[in-house]
């Protein structure tokens, strides 16, 4: 190579000092040095700006070569140990996909076999059914107990829409938030009628008997006022049998309703004697 072209390699004109090509490299060295510049073709830049100054300085060009060959050798075993570190990390991550794929695999069959499965099914099926006969006490005729309003306690609270609700208590011993509350109804006459749905026997709302009628004083805080939420959340169950997906969103849904469903009808069922008044269709 002409020594024009190596002046040109360190950007400097023909016949520049010793000290100007002692500038020139440094300056050029901290910009393509392999450690400093990630760029791929930074390392053979670096070479030629090596081998243009030791040319320029009156060094012996065999000697450049040769440092250059060894640089390229170098870099070369350079490569070859940095692919061979890229191909270990790509197998240790393969690897640990595999695992976490056998391991989401086994616990998916865990969930979706044997005694937790045969249990889902039972929650489907009780649920559907759940939910079928709370749709129908939404129109089959009501149940009307008979009682007597024993104590109240005036504007105690509100209730899930605001409204001011007051609290009574009947002879029976049963408690009731009742909102529109009336003096009547505890100074009048204080027998009243607890009207309930057909099947689950739940409190509907209190009817008290006036000279000139009825008055009706909605129940708040009971299951009844919360049918349609209770109608869906007893349906998830099913749903969860349909949706069987490998996924996040599958485990999340299966263990909110194992848990949390399932705990949710066996204390709906429990209470009230409702599991009675479901055997009975809602005649007892």
């Amino acid at each position: 190579m002409p020594a024009e072209k190596y002046y040109r390699i360190l950007n400097l004109e023909p016949g520049a000092s010793r000290d100007e090509i002692r500038k020139a490299y440094r300056k050029m060295v901290m910009l393509y040095h392999p450690d400093r510049n990630p760029d791929p073709g930074a390392e053979e830049k670096f070479l030629l700006i090596k081998e243009a100054y030791d040319i320029l300085m009156g060094k012996k060009v065999e000697h450049v070569r040769t440092t250059r060959s060894t640089s390229k050798t170098s870099s070369a075993s350079k490569k070859e140990e940095y692919e061979q570190r890229v191909k270990e990390a790509q197998k240790r991550y393969e690897e640990q996909q595999k695992k976490e794929f056998i391991e989401n695999e086994l616990y998916f069959r865990k969930l979706t076999s044997g005694r937790r499965w045969k249990i889902m099914r039972i929650m489907a099926f009780t649920g559907t059914l759940m939910a079928a006969l709370l749709i129908a006490d939404q129109f089959l005729p009501r149940h009307y107990d008979t009682d007597r309003v024993a104590a109240y306690s005036f504007n105690r609270a509100n209730s899930e829409d605001g409204q001011s609700i007051s609290l009574i208590e009947t002879e029976s011993g049963s408690r009731y938030w009742i909102s529109r509350f009336k003096y009547s109804l505890v100074s009048v006459n204080t027998s009243i009628y607890i009207e309930r749905s057909w099947i689950f026997h739940n409190p509907i709302r209190i009817v008290s008997i006036e000279k000139l009628g009825y008055s009706f004083f909605p129940i708040h805080f009971r299951f009844y006022r919360h049918s349609w939420l209770l109608i869906i959340l007893f349906l998830l169950p099913i749903f969860t049998l349909w949706y069987k997906r490998r996924t996040i969103s599958f485990t999340v849904l299966y263990n909110f309703v194992y848990y949390g469903i399932g705990g949710l009808m066996l204390f709906y069922l429990l209470t009230g004697d409702r599991w009675a008044h479901v055997l009975t269709l809602g005649f007892f």
